[in-house]
């Protein structure tokens, strides 16, 4: 039998018929107390481990994610080796467009410029705290992106500038006065100072003779708009003046016929007129002039004397 007597706990032993005092009784009763509770937790864990988690402590969701973690990790460096492949292949655009840009007459874009843009233009908010965080594979991947992303932009604004360039040139050059209006001698001395054949008198000869029979073809030298198609009045005869745009201007004078109207557009190789001996002339040939913003121009500079006329028009009407 136990008693408490004064904070002390005493049992009666019926062997000796005496009364004992056990010490440290309440220490004793929390030390099995708490080994019983401790003892039957470690029992509970182990059949919980051994019975598959019945009681969902969340043991298989720490080595599904520590399995995931991996997974993702080798996904991130995979996704590294393709980043890389995509830089290779970014440096290959730059490469190319560079060709592109010299052929279209553009300058190389320039370092300044790629290195701004290669700053990067994705701001990721949390790309920063990645390194600190422990993720180091992850922030080399944000780091890469940014980067590309900014070398995108730039390929992608080079481009654009190509192929805008690319077309200014494709009219531009159409509209050039570059073919040879009418088959026939010329001299490449014929621009500039000369005596005049008429008035004996030395003046500037502000075009080109091309000497022919009346009743050569003449052919536009370049796309435009027909300016004036009438008689000039004076020295030149029958005249034609065509508007190429871009500042060129072409005229056509001492035309035997006129085969074309003011306003009409016309391309480069479109039969205009036929040769004559109109005006102040003491032979049949054709006078041609090139003006770049009003300033004449020596015509022989824009010639490509191994395209004839026809052979242009057979060429386009192959197209």
């Amino acid at each position: 039998m136990f008693r408490t007597r004064n904070k002390k706990t005493y049992y009666y032993s019926g062997n000796n018929l005496q009364v004992h005092e056990i010490k440290w009784f309440r220490a004793k009763l929390a030390g099995v107390i708490i080994g019983s509770v401790v003892g039957c937790i470690i029992l509970l864990l182990v059949c919980n481990h051994i019975y598959y988690n019945f009681l969902n402590l969340g043991y298989g969701k720490i080595s599904v994610l520590q399995q995931e973690n991996k997974e993702m990790q080798a996904q991130i460096l995979n996704f590294n080796s393709k980043i890389e492949e995509l830089q290779s292949m970014l440096s290959s655009l730059d490469q190319q467009g560079g060709k592109l840009r010299l052929l279209v007459d553009l300058d190389p874009v320039s370092n300044d410029i790629k290195m701004a843009g290669t700053g990067g233009s994705v701001v990721y908010p949390n790309s920063g705290s990645l390194e600190e965080n422990g993720n180091p594979v992850l922030a080399n991947a944000v780091t890469t992106i940014e980067q590309l992303s900014g070398e995108v932009k730039i390929q992608e604004q080079s481009y654009e500038q190509i192929l805008k360039k690319y077309e200014f040139n494709k009219t531009y050059f159409e509209a050039l006065p570059a073919l040879k209006p009418m088959e026939g001698y010329y001299s490449k001395d014929g621009f500039g100072l000369r005596m005049h054949p008429v008035l004996g008198i030395f003046k500037k000869h502000e075009g080109l003779d091309i000497i022919n029979d009346v009743g050569t073809p003449v052919y536009a030298s370049g796309n435009g708009i027909v300016e004036m198609a009438d008689h000039s009045g004076g020295g030149y005869g029958n005249v034609i003046v065509l508007n190429h745009g871009y500042g060129y201007q072409s005229l056509y004078a001492h035309l035997s016929k006129i085969l074309v109207h003011e306003g009409q557009h016309v391309k480069r190789g479109d039969l205009i007129a036929k040769s004559g001996r109109t005006g102040l002339v003491t032979g049949p040939h054709l006078h041609y002039e090139v003006r770049l913003n009003g300033v004449f121009q020596n015509p022989v500079d824009y010639f490509f004397d191994d395209v004839t006329a026809q052979e242009y028009r057979e060429k386009i009407s192959s197209r």
